[in-house]
């Protein structure tokens, strides 16, 4: 079964900038990939500690260091001195053994043992010195060239601190299209208990029956004919590599979509932007009104 997959959707300020595809290691540290998993789908409501959604969407990357990391994931404050688990409060340290020797490894930020929450990192080279500190649980399979390295090239102040907001705009969850049932069987005994139920009935109820069932139409039913066409009572799941080429290629489509409507943005900015100009039509008030009295006008 492959490892579950979640996604963010960056922009610097409020220019679109990509999507990042992070794969989860759910078989080494479950409950950290569960926690991470929950926050970017917000399925489990406000937090019962800070009343605040346990959500990722529209928190901010608060700590970039060039050639090191890019940290995130405190929704409550943002600033790095909040964040929540969906556990309520900090939960211990899982897999510990798993190094952090490349770039683009998803590791939890903490402030010392067992105090993981939401914070993040994403590190951009090898870091030997956090091995056996940090909660390595998955890794960017998507983006990493396009989006991170661009996100980690924004200016930040003496604190490290992004010049430009850095908003995870929206992210969730990435899953395989789940194969649908195919309903044979539940039509197999729908007639039997039919038939069963017809052998009760009197010979007149039954050509009754039998006039009505002419008269309808059946629809044609494709996906049991596949189902029938194969041996198996449900349609074969999405391959691993269908899986990355169906992505990849509504990643394609979602950043043409961005696009064509970042172009329609600054079309209608123009317009207005020609309307407000020197050379445009100008509509003025009409002044000052005072009454005239019809008897007097009328006499001169």
């Amino acid at each position: 079964m492959p490892r579950p997959r979640a996604f963010f959707d960056f922009s610097i300020g409020s220019e679109p900038t990509g999507r990042v595809i992070f794969e989860l290691f759910n078989d080494t540290a479950p409950k950290t990939a569960e926690n991470f998993r929950a926050l970017c789908t917000g399925e489990k409501g406000l937090s019962v500690v800070s009343e605040r959604p346990l959500y990722y969407k529209n928190s901010i990357i608060h700590r970039s260091i060039n050639d090191f990391m890019i940290q995130g994931g405190d929704f409550t404050k943002h600033n790095g001195t909040g964040g929540e688990s969906i556990y309520g409060g900090h939960f211990p340290d899982e897999d510990l053994s798993r190094p952090l020797d490349s770039e683009g490894l998803l590791c939890m930020a903490n402030c010392g043992p067992d105090t993981n929450g939401s914070q993040f990192f994403i590190t951009l080279k090898e870091c030997p010195h956090l091995n056996g500190k940090h909660v390595v649980f998955g890794k960017v399979i998507r983006g990493y060239e396009d989006t991170v390295k661009r996100l980690a090239q924004v200016p930040v102040d003496a604190k490290d601190r992004p010049q430009t907001p850095i908003v995870i705009a929206n992210c969730g969850e990435l899953e395989l299209r789940k194969p649908k049932q195919a309903e044979q069987p539940k039509r197999e005994s729908a007639k039997n208990r039919k038939r069963h139920n017809s052998r009760s009935r009197s010979r007149s109820a039954d050509r009754e029956r039998r006039r009505k069932k002419s008269k309808m139409v059946s629809k044609p039913e494709p996906e049991r004919e596949d189902s029938q066409r194969l041996d198996g009572n449900t349609i074969p799941q999405e391959t691993e590599e269908e899986y990355d080429a169906r992505l990849e290629r509504e990643e394609r489509e979602r950043m043409a979509e961005a696009k064509r409507k970042e172009l329609e943005r600054v079309q209608r900015t123009r317009i207005y932007e020609n309307a407000d100009s020197t050379q445009a039509i100008r509509f003025k008030g009409r002044g000052r009104m005072k009454f005239v009295d019809p008897e007097l006008h009328h006499r001169r």
